[in-house]
């Protein structure tokens, strides 16, 4: 294979330095809430709220971590000297990011005087992501989807996540999240002097529109009505997202034509919440990096230091306590490596190092470190990243056969939730999806995964149906097609063949591998003709032989490694009102944790059944944090 082919899609591979495609935060730019690289802290012992760093029975401070890296550190030393400005308040909200917005309006709710702490600038705060993953809103159920059993979806995310998440959390994401959802749009009221668009909306037009927010569909709606749950590879997927992204854009972009039509006006939506929350009290403190819990005789959080620009302190006082909402840790890289032991073995073996898994968050783990300063500890292995499966294909993960570098046939491609570790498994080259001229006929029986086809807007469908009709037949160059995958129009190449020898050649398969491919659609074929997939247990529905051409195909490189992606999800623990834990399980009086600082929701990784989730699950547990903090009851 040629490397300029190799080029173009490397940024479409899962299996390669990281994901470039949307399932919550967007972009390398410093995230609100996230702590913008800066000098490690100093070297120095008890924090400034009079408690010791914990270090174990060992003295290690990272005892109770399998890694021989100082991840942790100490907190920086404050002095009295050093504070140059002092704030009383009742709950101090750390990140003003998704989580931060949602806990500030809903403890300035609960009537409580509430401090924010934002590390941007006022002018450059925006919340990044477009995708809003809930549960039975008013807003789904109007348009048809739902009410769902709330039972059988947190039974699916435990199922998903092999059990290696808490239950409790999902509960309170699953049966909180539409109440959330609908409280925060309502609060939307278009237009708004105050209110700053995004780029490329339409200041006409509020982002709650129909025309700006939609249900992402599963393309079998194509022919009707689709009922939810879609069972695919036994796992179960529901249309129960928000996708805030404007009006559609069909052709757009370089010389192509083609271009992304990846972006969002979530940010618009959020700044209404912003608003309530400033009239009943909040204030927003901008350019503050939250650095070190204050914490009484008794071990409760009675406040923070956060470090201005130029290096001193500001005291944020808390008589209630301290809601964390300070995004990840992808962007320390020291401290990923540390603790993302799958990432960092993976990554290790391919040669690479610490600088190349980095997340695209930024964010440095502050409000982890804070927390595990005073007792709190991050949830055990496995940590969960952006683990996102992916194609490399505008068809997204479409369940047509999957082919090696080899040529061989490695897994039941109807379960694209296990795909990411399967990839993993292969060897060097290329992995390719092939289908025939039944393609969009298969295509139409999938679900609507995170990264299946959308027909939310069932333009993205039929035109990429337009672009695969129009692949040149035989072309070794193949041909671009308009990703159908959520929002994006994202350019992929696809080929197209009168044989199955042609198309693998076209995609840089060796003569052997060439050779075992034609004997792998052999016998996918002769599984199709039974009914049964004998060898993967693939489900019937899908078993559609490859037999009629012209045969179509696309393919990433898989290089045995994987980078973080936008943002890995190792939290902290907490108990089920996410009241942060210490090493006995006990509760941390005063602080409580919500957004990516939250442990708990993913277990092995980022496999759920609703999409836009990361960000569902950080408005949600941002409010709920702020309720319970307050008293408010949740359900």
């Amino acid at each position: 294979m040629d490397v300029s082919r190799r080029d173009l899609l490397k940024g479409g591979a899962v299996f390669g330095a990281g994901l470039a495609v949307s399932a919550g935060l967007m972009g390398a730019s410093v995230l609100p809430g996230c702590a913008p690289s800066k000098a490690a802290p100093s070297e120095a012992g008890p924090t400034s709220g009079g408690t010791d760093a914990p270090t174990g029975g060992s003295g290690n401070p990272n005892a109770g971590y399998e890694t021989g890296i100082d991840w942790l550190g100490t907190p920086p030393e404050i002095a009295d000297a050093d504070v140059t400005a002092t704030f009383d308040g009742d709950i101090v909200v750390c990140g003003g990011g998704n989580a931060g917005i949602q806990a500030a309006l809903a403890a300035a709710e609960g009537g409580a005087k509430v401090h924010v702490l934002e590390t941007a600038p006022e002018k450059f705060r925006k919340v990044k992501g477009r995708d809003v993953g809930h549960v039975n809103s008013q807003w789904l159920i109007d348009q048809g989807f739902g009410p769902y059993d709330e039972g059988e979806i947190v039974d699916e995310f435990m199922h998903r996540c092999a059990g290696r998440n808490n239950a409790e959390m999902i509960k309170r994401f699953v049966y909180n999240s539409g109440e959330t959802f609908d409280h925060m749009i309502s609060l939307v009221n278009w237009p708004d002097d105050r209110i700053k668009p995004v780029t490329r909306s339409n200041p006409d037009v509020s982002p709650t529109d129909p025309s700006s927010m939609y249900v992402p569909q599963a393309a079998g709606v194509l022919d009707g009505p689709v009922e939810y749950p879609v069972t695919q590879g036994g796992f179960k997927s529901w249309a129960s997202t928000a996708s805030v992204v404007g009006e559609i854009s069909h052709v757009i972009g370089d010389e192509s034509g083609i271009d992304s039509n990846d972006y969002s006006r979530f940010d618009e939506i959020q700044q209404f919440s912003i608003l309530k929350s400033q009239e009943l009290g909040a204030e927003w403190h901008y350019e503050q990096r939250a650095r070190v819990l204050i914490t009484d005789d008794s071990g409760a959080v009675v406040g923070v230091y956060a470090e201005n620009e130029d290096g001193t302190y500001t005291r944020y006082n808390a008589k209630t306590g301290v809601i964390l909402c300070t995004g990840d840790f992808g962007g320390n890289v020291e401290m990923s490596w540390a603790l993302l032991a799958e990432i960092a073995e993976c990554a290790a073996r391919a040669g690479k190092g610490p600088e190349d898994i980095r997340a695209e968050s930024m964010c440095e783990g502050d409000g982890h470190k804070m927390a595990c300063w005073i007792g709190g500890e991050i949830e055990p292995l496995p940590r969960p990243i952006l683990n996102y499966y992916w194609t490399g294909a505008p068809w997204g993960t479409v369940p047509y056969l999957w082919l090696n570098s080899e040529g061989k046939r490695f897994m039941n491609e109807a379960a694209t939730t296990l795909a990411w570790p399967n990839g993993l498994r292969q060897p060097l080259g290329p992995i390719c999806t092939i289908s025939d001229s039944k393609w969009f006929d298969v295509m139409k029986k999938g679900g609507i995964d995170l990264g299946a086809p959308n027909a939310g807007r069932q333009d993205y469908i039929l035109e990429l149906k337009e672009d695969v009709d129009n692949v040149p037949l035989g072309d070794p160059n193949g041909g671009r097609c308009r990703d159908s995958v959520e929002c994006e129009r994202q350019p992929h190449i696809v080929y197209k063949a009168d044989t199955i020898e042609e198309l693998c050649g076209f995609m840089g398969f060796s003569d052997e591998a060439i050779k075992e491919a034609v004997a792998s659609v052999e016998r996918y074929n002769e599984l199709c003709r039974q009914g049964r997939d004998t060898d993967f247990d693939k489900d019937e529905k899908f078993l559609s032989p490859i037999d009629e051409p012209p045969y179509i195909g696309s393919f990433f490189e898989n290089e045995r490694w994987s980078g973080i992606g936008l943002v890995c999800f190792a939290g902290l623990l907490t108990d089920s009102h996410l009241q942060v834990l210490d090493g006995e399980g006990k509760r941390i009086p005063g602080l409580w944790a919500a957004g990516n600082c939250l442990g708990g929701r993913y277990g092995v990784g980022y496999v759920t059944p609703i999409a836009g989730n990361s960000i569902g699950m950080a408005i949600t547990h941002g409010r709920v944090a702020g309720k319970v903090a307050t008293g408010q009851e949740v359900r």
